[in-house]
């Protein structure tokens, strides 16, 4: 008689039935797939709780694992936390499409993600001068050159460094309307039709590259666009029609972006976003350095920008806060950008805070407000490089621009208003020291300014100007209706006050100052 295997095969099935259990465990929670390619003990990803998933660095090469952990959370539809331990990883491009949740370290400086050199060029059907590469997204055949690309989703980015180094990191390229390109597009994107995004207590260190600016040095760098939130995707049944085109056809980016609590050095452009409708955008309290142009909004569609308590240093050529609307796209809604309360030290010839809207020059009403109050710029010249001729705070064909509070310090053009239409300015409470020209309305050849045209209805009211090189207030080319009151202006290098006589109705009275032409000003 063979013997009795009744128990044997109870035991069997409760084991299976507990290794299913654990299967489908395992599947419920997220553990990637890559988690059994790695070591029992020493796992690259695990999983801690519900939905965290934990990866860990190989020492070599960590695409797959970071990959891998963004495919589980989005493709289950999940709230991720995607939780990078200390150490450094090392990765090209990883994208994510949907993606919810938290992608956090150990601390900046303590986890360091370091982009590797000989990254892709995107796929051949979308790297050619009538095909960009935003025409199919972002995936395994057609790399965008971006170290992290997000797709849509609500997700939040803190406390790790990225590390980006690499001289030319796309060295095969990628074609920009024809231009071949070796630099990333952005080292991290942020895209879609609807997209929240926040990055707090994250840093990001870019070194010298392949992009040029076409100025001179130092003027090029790895990546063009440091942390971006720009609509880029194109509508279903786009056809190839190439530069501008695919810019004008680009679905803009709605939701919310905020840059806060973080470092950021050395990209084109630290902080660019692009192409925007109905959204909000908050940058604040962040330290950014040693870039061209430091925060770049463009192209704004009914959104609000919020840029405060910044600290701006080592501007190079562009400027702090460097917004331009209508640049690429058309009929854009009325949107408002406030910078409040930043400190903006301007070097090789930058910019402190300069705004323009292009829409006039298209025969399209202006569309883009500003507000610039509590900002101290200071023109640092000890490079030897400073142009003089420079406006620190310029606006251009705006539709409102308020000026209030600032402190201008050491040099630069002073505050240039040019081609505003009418009743919709104020210049006021400002202390603008040692400029070329404290104030200047309908700014000209006059200072050196390439941008003229004519103001309506400014209100220069008590403003405080002293050693300007050549002018303290000066309202030329044109500008009528404008009032001058109030100000203490003295020590300029031609005259406190002057006043072209080409305009008419412009008002002046009660300012204290020395000189003026002419010579019978209030």
């Amino acid at each position: 008689m063979r013997p009795s295997t009744t128990g044997k095969t109870s035991h069997r099935t409760s084991v299976l039935v507990l290794v299913l259990c654990i299967a489908a465990l395992m599947l419920m929670m997220g553990i990637p797939a890559s988690a059994s390619a790695h070591a029992a003990g020493t796992p690259a990803v695990a999983n801690w709780g519900s939905h965290t998933i934990v990866v860990k660095p190989n020492g070599s090469n960590d695409t797959a694992d970071l990959q891998a952990a963004f495919n589980t959370c989005t493709s289950h539809n999940w709230v991720c936390t995607i939780q990078l331990v200390k150490g450094t990883y090392y990765t090209d491009q990883v994208y994510a499409i949907g993606f919810q949740g938290s992608f956090v370290g150990a601390g900046q400086g303590a986890t360091i993600i370091q982009g590797l050199p000989n990254l892709p060029s995107p796929g051949a059907a979308y790297n050619t001068s009538m095909s960009p590469f935003w025409a199919a997204l972002p995936g395994p055949t057609n790399p965008w050159p971006d170290l992290f690309t997000f797709v849509n989703g609500a997700f939040r980015v803190s406390q790790m460094t990225l590390v980006d180094t690499y001289f030319n990191p796309v060295p095969n390229g990628w074609n920009y309307f024809g231009l071949a390109s070796t630099y990333l597009w952005a080292d991290i994107m942020v895209t879609g039709e609807q997209a929240n995004a926040a990055f707090d207590h994250f840093a990001m260190i870019t070194g010298p590259g392949e992009f040029n600016i076409g100025i001179g040095n130092p003027s090029s760098f790895n990546s063009a666009g440091g942390l971006v939130y720009e609509g880029m995707l194109l509508p279903a049944g786009w056809q190839p029609q190439g530069y501008p085109t695919a810019y004008t056809d680009q679905i803009p980016v709605s939701g919310t972006f905020s840059v806060t609590n973080c470092y950021l050095y050395g990209t084109d452009s630290a902080v660019w976003v692009e192409n925007t409708l109905d959204a909000s955008v908050t940058i604040g309290f962040n330290l950014i350095t040693s870039s061209p142009s430091m925060i770049s909004p463009i192209d704004l569609s009914n959104t609000q920008v919020w840029v405060y308590g910044n600290q701006l240093t080592n501007v190079m050529y562009g400027a702090g806060v460097i917004p331009f609307q209508s640049l690429f796209q058309y009929n854009l809604l009325p949107s408002t950008i406030y910078v409040m309360g930043n400190y903006v030290e301007v070097n090789w010839g930058g910019s402190g805070l300069f705004f323009s809207d292009y829409g006039p020059g298209e025969g399209l009403p202006s569309t883009l407000s500003v507000v610039a109050a509590g900002n101290t710029v200071v023109t640092d010249t000890s490079c030897g490089c400073y142009t003089i001729g420079y406006p620190v705070i310029w606006g251009w064909d705006l539709s409102s621009f308020v000026v209030s509070g600032n402190t201008v310090l050491s040099g630069g053009a002073g505050v240039e208003i040019a081609n505003l239409p009418g009743n919709v300015g104020w210049v006021s409470g400002n202390t603008i020291l040692g400029a070329m020209a404290g104030v200047l309305l309908g700014a000209s050849t006059l200072i050196g300014s390439a941008f003229t045209g004519p103001v309506y209805g400014i209100h220069v009211t008590a403003n405080v100007i002293k050693n300007s090189v050549d002018y303290g207030i000066a309202v030329v080319g044109g500008s009528s209706n404008n009032t001058v009151a109030f100000n203490l202006v003295k020590g300029s290098g031609l005259y406190d006050l002057y006043w072209d006589q080409t305009g008419t109705n412009d008002l002046w009275y009660g300012n204290i100052y020395a000189t003026s032409s002419p010579a019978t000003l209030p």
